[in-house]
């Protein structure tokens, strides 16, 4: 499978069959052969920096995904954002998820990213909120980040 196209596909394919190896793979092809193609750039930064926390693996990310930051596209942000909360930069991490997560008002992930940078940087009101819409947002989804925003709102103080 020689295009890139047919390749982004069968990546995504094994993204949602939950073979992130896979997919982490395949895109790693495509951006040794292209490392300017920012969407691909993103897509594997995404991938890594969401599925992997090793120190070498975030380093990786974060080295793919530098040239997104400060782009004015949501989905730019969000990768960006939260590979820099991975590796605890958590200021940092804000300035790139607040505008993700108004860009992309209705997806749960880059909602449950600028929760936790909130509760990173100890704004719980904010966190509460920010997690609470994004459970809201995601339904019944299994997904562990939206198991993990459940365990976290039951631990937060409520509000007054």
């Amino acid at each position: 499978m020689s295009s890139p196209v047919l390749r982004v596909i069968r990546a995504g394919e094994l993204e949602k069959a939950n073979d992130i190896d896979g997919a982490i793979a395949i895109y790693e092809g495509i951006y040794a052969e292209d490392t300017g193609n920012l969407v691909i750039a993103n897509n594997l930064a995404s991938l890594i920096g969401a599925h992997r926390s090793d120190p070498e693996s975030l380093d990786r990310a974060f080295g793919i995904a530098r040239r997104l930051r400060g782009l004015d596209l949501p989905a730019f942000q969000d990768t960006y954002g939260w590979i820099e909360y991975r590796r605890g930069n958590y200021k940092d991490a804000l300035a790139s998820l607040e505008p993700a997560a108004a860009g992309l008002p209705q997806d749960p992930l880059v909602q449950y990213h600028l929760g936790m940078a909130y509760l990173a940087l100890e704004r719980t009101a904010e966190a509460r909120l920010v997690l609470e819409r994004a459970l809201e947002i995601a339904g019944a989804s299994p997904l562990p980040q939206f198991i993990a925003a459940r365990k976290t709102l039951d631990g937060l103080p409520v509000a007054n």
